[in-house]
C-alpha cells in the first residue's frame, strides 16, 4: 500500500490518471488555426547498470503558444516498475535540412511515484533532446533522449536516462 493510501489521500495510480486527464484538458484549448500537438513515446527507462531498467511510456502535450523561440511542453512519464513523473517546461524547435527538427527541452517536475528506484527527491528536473521528421504532414516520428535528476538538491542524486521512440500528432480539428 502506498504512503498516499495509508495517509487517506488519493492512491498514486489514481493521482497519475487524474493528472494525465488534466493534461489532456489543458491541451484542448489552443489558438485558432494552430492545433495542440500530442506526443506518445515509449522506450528504455534506465540506461546505466546502477539504475533499474524498465519500459517507459510518456505522453506529452505541446500547446501552440510560443514565447520567441520557446514553446511550452507538459508531460507524464510512467514506467512498468511503478515510477511516475509529471513535468512542465519549455522546448525549442530548431528546423534542420531534410525536414528534420531538433528539439532540446528543459522541464522541472514532480515525482508522483518512485517505483523501485529512488531518484533522491520529489522535485526533479528533466533535460531532453529529440530528433524528429515528418514523413506525413500531420505526423512526426522521432527519437528522444532525456535525463532526469534532482540537480543535487538532495544528498542522493543518481539521475536516470531515458531513450525513446516518439510519434506526435496534432489534435483533431
Amino acid at each position: 500500500m502506498s504512503a498516499a493510501s495509508k495517509a487517506g489521500g488519493m492512491p498514486e495510480h489514481r493521482l497519475a490518471g487524474a493528472l494525465a486527464a488534466a493534461l489532456i484538458m489543458l491541451g484542448s484549448t489552443s489558438a485558432p488555426g494552430e492545433p495542440v500537438s500530442f506526443a506518445l513515446s515509449t522506450g528504455q527507462y534506465g540506461l546505466r547498470k546502477e539504475i533499474p531498467h524498465a519500459l517507459g511510456i510518456e505522453m506529452e502535450v505541446r500547446p501552440p503558444w510560443r514565447w520567441t523561440v520557446f514553446g511550452p511542453v507538459a508531460g507524464l512519464l510512467t514506467t512498468a516498475r511503478g515510477t511516475a513523473f509529471l513535468y512542465s517546461g519549455v522546448g525549442i524547435e530548431i528546423p534542420l535540412p531534410g525536414g528534420l527538427r531538433l528539439t532540446p527541452g528543459f522541464a522541472p517536475g514532480v515525482l508522483l511515484a518512485r517505483g523501485d528506484g529512488d531518484l533522491g527527491s520529489r522535485l526533479e528536473f528533466r533535460s531532453s533532446l529529440e530528433l524528429s521528421i515528418a514523413p506525413l504532414e500531420a505526423v512526426r516520428f522521432g527519437i528522444g533522449f532525456s535525463h532526469i535528476s534532482n540537480a543535487h538538491l538532495a544528498d542522493h542524486n543518481p539521475g536516470v536516462e531515458i531513450l525513446t521512440v516518439k510519434i506526435a500528432v496534432p489534435a483533431g480539428d
